[in-house]
């Protein structure tokens, strides 16, 4: 139910983009993925305990909308139109403003009744209400089943659906969002169940389902829509019958070198919405026999706990490769599905990209946006070179796009050069075209680009149904910067191997570790970590799902403290600066482990004994003027454990740099083109979190239209980039607001 801009995507950071684990858009279905349960459990399944039935499903919490008020121990509001949390439209262009009234929303005759008006009211042209259950009742895990009924007519978008509680794994929609029921009420006979997940927006996808209903129903008859969660898997049914199975999906979160372990984002608490919007993205605006007012009625809402067995394992799925379809562009000699990726072919029934020697290729432009195409020799090869006439205000408001075909199961990586005439983000993506919702088969790469060629690369492994028409998106709106684009390829791999020892960037929060929070990579936590015990000793780590801290049980201590060691390879530690080490840890008895920076040849740069005891404390330790030979690309993170039986604790492992760095090649000038003499350049906006700015140069002036505030302050940005200076400035504004 949240924002429906889910087609084409600007992604993150670069370097939390190179392929670490095989990510994707989900398949279709889940019947053809193995690592399920088997299905829903029949609704008369239960257990038998000392003689004694149990009930399958438990409930824990509900309402029956009987006492003629809605309880406020269990309800509150979403108000307004989205604009007071910076999300106007609710992120979905919505027509209504929500409110609390008793004409938009009141319990009567023993239902919970939510209203749409055709009125004026705060500036807008409909009322309704969304109520849900934030701050008062969220779960993880369970059966979640509302009986309701929905308004059909153009421009109706009623939807029961749910929220995470705390947004673990930042904003939507990395953290998740799971849709009971969404109907269109132009559609009336059809319902969709739906997940989404990926990234934070615009690096989202989603994956869901319709639902005919039966023997010409619609949704303005009472149906109980229900969802089934447990670990792994999210099962949708209407009045009872199991109609959607889903169990691939992935979260990755900002700053991060890979996905989060699944079954992130869907094993933290969600709380419960209902609401009844008007216009938007998913059913488009009222026609002009639609009748208002109408009426969502829900008669009850009941969420059980699953008592009669235990919850069922997470295991990732796995998709079977599959054979391409007939018609399918298929790899080239060169091993190859990017046709014409050198752009020297023209052919009559392909326009390409307006310009000959652009066949197998296409331009999208939003209404609005402008762009050209022509081609460049650079280095020997051929280049599409696209001018931004009018940005847009949308990442994906241009976007060239090589139409491609890909196959179920197969895994792929994708590679180009790329280059700007001074900096700016381009987001590269794999997707569907309108067939498929545009569904998102690969995740975002967020190419940063400069004056200089460069060579960028994702893996990613395609779980949808084959497409002869699949893109790939090179996202270049909302910003005014050209990008030349060659040399792209398309090829088949054969899996995508988690590299736990390879060379690590640090983090852009400076952290020189990964996964020091024992929560991304693989399902069992420890992806990038060592734990070595030699023949004299006995060791093994375990992460629990839910206190995600690493645990090392000692059983053979050996005796030395070198027998048992915990460590991480490929960090890159400079010689002659300084490092500060900190992470939380005890131990079952108080003891002394040492900790240690090494060269990947092992040859010890400084170490220093720590002691713990009984109580988790946050451990310091710094290491100053580093004495490594030479700075060195694969250096290791080593703990000492041997030496003594017992357990120990770990979590919130972090190594910075604390001193001052500066690159061989950084170049120290001032701001450039402060005076907006020269235009924009290299002056350039940017977006996050849903923000939307576009820029130009007017008589000496960079004049900013933020059309998105987004959810964060720097959400919507005008930078640059490449400096190090102090700065001073003057602003004005068309109304009174603050700027940082």
């Amino acid at each position: 139910m949240m924002t429906r801009m889910i087609n084409r995507s600007l992604a993150l950071p670069l370097a939390a983009l190179l392929a670490v684990l095989p990510l994707g858009a989900p398949q279709a279905d889940a019947a053809a993925v193995s690592g399920q349960a088997g299905g829903a459990p029949a609704a008369g399944m239960a257990a038998k305990k000392k003689g004694k039935e149990t009930p399958l499903w438990t409930q824990v919490w509900g309402d029956e909308f009987d006492d003629g008020v809605i309880d406020g121990s269990k309800w509150t509001f979403d108000l307004t139109n989205g604009a007071s949390v910076g999300n106007p439209g609710w992120g979905n262009n919505e027509l209504q403003y929500y409110t609390n009234r008793p004409e938009n929303v009141k319990e009567e005759d023993g239902k919970l009744v939510i209203t749409a008006l055709k009125e004026n009211y705060e500036g807008f042209g409909y009322t309704s209400a969304r109520i849900k259950t934030k701050g008062l009742f969220a779960k993880r895990y369970g059966k979640f089943e509302i009986r309701a009924s929905a308004p059909a007519g153009k421009g109706y978008w009623p939807a029961i659906w749910m929220l995470p509680e705390h947004n673990r794994y930042g904003g939507w929609a990395a953290s998740g969002e799971i849709d009971i029921m969404e109907g269109w009420g132009s559609r009336p006979h059809t319902i969709a169940g739906t997940i989404h997940y990926g990234q934070q927006w615009p690096s989202n996808t989603y994956s869901g389902k319709e639902y005919e209903l039966p023997n010409g129903s619609t949704i303005e008859d009472y149906h109980t829509y229900a969802i089934e969660w447990e670990p792994g898997e999210i099962r949708w049914y209407v009045d009872g019958l199991l109609y959607s199975t889903k169990n691939d999906w992935y979260s990755r979160s900002a700053d991060q070198p890979a996905n989060n372990a699944y079954p992130a984002p869907f094993d933290e608490e969600f709380h419960l919405l209902m609401n009844l919007a008007v216009g938007g993205n998913f059913d488009g605006s009222p026609a002009p026999d639609t009748v208002f007012p109408k009426s969502m009625k829900v008669d009850y809402v009941r969420v059980y706990e699953l008592t009669g067995r235990e919850y069922r394992e997470p295991v990732p799925p796995t998709v079977a490769k599959e054979e391409y379809l007939p018609g399918a562009k298929l790899p080239q000699a060169n091993g190859s599905l990017i046709y014409n990726s050198g752009f020297t072919q023209t052919l009559e029934a392909d326009p390409g990209m307006g310009i000959p020697g652009t066949a197998h290729w296409a331009l999208y432009k939003d209404p609005g946006a402008e762009a050209d195409v022509s081609l460049e020799n650079i280095g020997g090869s051929r280049f599409a070179k696209v001018t931004v006439g009018q940005a847009g205000s949308n990442a994906y408001s241009i976007q060239p796009q090589a139409i491609v075909s890909l196959a179920k199961g197969r895994y792929y990586k994708l590679s180009f050069d790329a280059k700007t005439d001074t900096a700016r983000s381009m987001n590269v993506k794999v997707t569907g075209g309108a067939s498929v919702g545009y569904a998102g088969y690969s995740q975002g790469l967020n190419a940063e680009l400069t004056d200089s060629v460069k060579r960028y690369e994702m893996a990613f492994q395609m779980k949808m149904a084959s497409d002869n028409a699949a893109r790939i998106e090179f996202n270049l709106g909302s910003n005014a910067h050209p990008a030349w684009i060659g040399n792209a390829r398309l090829e088949e791999i054969e899996g995508i191997p988690f590299e736990h020892d390879a060379p690590k960037a640090p983090l852009s929060s400076g952290n020189h570790v990964y996964n020091g929070t024992f929560d991304i990579g693989e399902p069992d936590g420890m992806s990038y970590w060592h734990l070595l015990p030699d023949g004299k000793a006995a060791a093994a780590g375990s992460v629990d799902a839910d206190e995600r801290k690493l645990n090392v049980e000692i059983t053979k201590n050996g005796k030395k403290e070198d027998d048992v060691l915990l460590l991480q390879k490929g960090l890159f530690l400079l010689d002659g600066h300084d490092y500060a080490l900190s992470f939380d840890a005890k131990a079952s008895h108080s003891r002394v482990i040492g900790v240690e920076l090494a060269g990947g040849d092992g040859k010890t740069y400084a170490k220093q004994n720590v002691t713990l005891g009984r109580d988790s404390r946050t451990v310091t330790v710094s290491f100053e003027n580093l004495a490594a030979a030479a700075d060195d690309p694969n250096a290791q993170l080593i703990f000492h454990l041997g030496g003594s039986k017992g357990t120990l604790q770990f979590d919130n492992i972090r190594l910075v740099r604390t001193s001052t760095y500066f690159p061989p090649d950084t170049v120290f000038y001032p701001l450039a083109n402060g005076d907006f003499s020269g235009g924009l350049n290299p002056w350039q906006p940017a977006v996050d979190s849903g923000g939307a700015v576009t820029a130009k140069a007017v008589d000496g002036e960079a004049r900013l239209t933020v059309t998105n505030q987004g959810a964060n302050p720097w959400s919507a940005m005008f930078l640059q980039t490449g400096f190090v200076s102090r700065a001073e400035f003057l602003t004005r504004s068309a109304s009174t607001r603050a700027h940082r």
